[in-house]
């Protein structure tokens, strides 16, 4: 048999399983265990082959009511582990760290784990299953109730047979007289009724599915320009729009006041003024960049002519391919180390002069930058090419 067992896939409240891949039999070992027991539980070993990877990733992070971390020396040198746990941070999803042995966290780390619900080493998948359920981080919303057991087939049978019974009780009742639809009905104020103390029904607790419910919460936004920029790239004119909705968006582009299809008719003079179709564009008023972390399926994003002091909401973006700065007030670009698919750069007529936090991007192909940013620095090592524009 398999030590694998297929991943859950609805609507219920999920927990999303982290780890690097070479410890799989480690932490499957634990999490089949968690799985036999009835616990609803998400992890990579279910994406069909030649699906999206990094979609079906972010999907399925996007759509889980908590993270559960198998850490380790080589989750922590994982991108991929990184990624989804630095976006598991940004989505403010609740985490619980099963360490797999002793490590050493960097700062990155520490930022997005200090505080977190810790198991500690347990070598036993048996005794560190019995942690995990005993922890209290696995509370029963996450688990399976007896009718996610019983197969659809077996529910629309059964339906099928009790219609049949009750369909035939009723027509043997009709034939043998016991039940006539045309008798009188029996006057029922007439009827002493029996006195009895009636029963306290016991409360019964709502239970909320935060993660689905989040879907459907209305985004706030900070600004006019980054709100006419999305409503336009929805097709939405009024109304609120949902975080939901935010999650169908594949490129947006922001230059200055002006919302764009395409960057295709954007340029830049030789003084560096950002120009549409010739006309100078006003400069924009998109800085916080909160609304964005809910448009987790972004591949295309251009937020040119901005005032951008703090990036950091965009690293959540795992799918990121293509990102233009250009124009921006933006000088420090280290919080872009955590987008894992991002191939172009574009950083023209920016405050930015230092590239070094891009060497390790293992997709980055071209970063394009502009006379008046010189000298730009990077590593010697670094994969990409630096491209100089006007």
């Amino acid at each position: 048999m398999s030590r694998f067992f297929k991943p859950y896939e609805g609507n219920r409240p999920y927990l999303f399983i982290s780890y690097a891949h070479k410890q799989s039999e480690e932490v499957v070992s634990t999490i089949r265990i968690l799985h036999e027991k009835g616990w609803r539980l998400w992890y990579d070993e279910g994406i069909p082959a030649g699906s999206d990877w990094p979609a079906n990733i972010a999907a399925h992070m996007q759509g889980c009511a908590g993270v559960i971390f198998f850490e380790s020396e080589r989750a922590l040198e994982s991108p991929n582990c990184y990624s989804e746990m630095s976006t598991a941070y940004r989505l403010k999803k609740p985490c619980m760290v099963v360490r797999l042995e002793d490590t050493q966290r960097d700062k990155k780390w520490k930022d997005i784990l200090e505080g977190k619900k810790e198991i500690p080493v347990i070598d036993s998948p048996e005794a560190r299953a019995e942690a995990i359920l005993k922890s209290g981080f696995v509370t029963r919303r996450y688990h399976r109730s007896w009718t996610e057991h019983i197969p659809w087939s077996a529910i629309g049978l059964t339906a099928s047979l009790l219609f049949f019974l009750l369909s035939a009780g009723a027509l043997f009742a009709l034939r043998s007289g016991l039940w006539n639809p045309a008798a009188p009905a029996v006057n029922e104020a007439a009827v002493e009724p029996e006195t009895a103390e009636p029963e306290e029904e016991e409360a019964v607790p709502e239970v909320i599915d935060l993660g689905e419910a989040e879907r459907f919460f209305a985004v706030t936004f900070p600004d006019a320009d980054q709100e006419r920029a999305i409503r336009s790239a929805l097709g939405i004119s009024e109304g609120d729009i949902m975080r939901g909705q935010m999650a169908d968006l594949d490129r947006l582009y922001i230059c200055g006041n002006m919302v764009m299809k395409s960057l295709d008719r954007v340029f830049f003079d030789e003084n560096g003024v950002c120009r549409v179709n010739g006309a100078p564009v006003i400069q924009g008023t998109v800085s916080d960049l909160t609304p964005l972390t809910y448009a987790v399926r972004l591949e295309k994003l251009g937020l040119l002519c901005q005032p951008l002091n703090d990036i950091s909401d965009l690293n959540s973006h795992v799918l990121l391919k293509e990102l233009s700065l250009a124009g921006s007030t933006v000088e420090d670009i280290a919080p872009l180390e955590d987008l894992p698919s991002l191939e172009t750069l574009h950083l023209e007529h920016t405050g930015v002069r230092d590239l070094t936090s891009l060497d390790d991007f293992a997709r980055l192909t071209e970063v394009t930058v502009s006379r008046d940013m010189l000298p730009v620095s990077w590593g010697a090592e670094a994969g990409f090419s630096v491209v100089l524009v006007e």
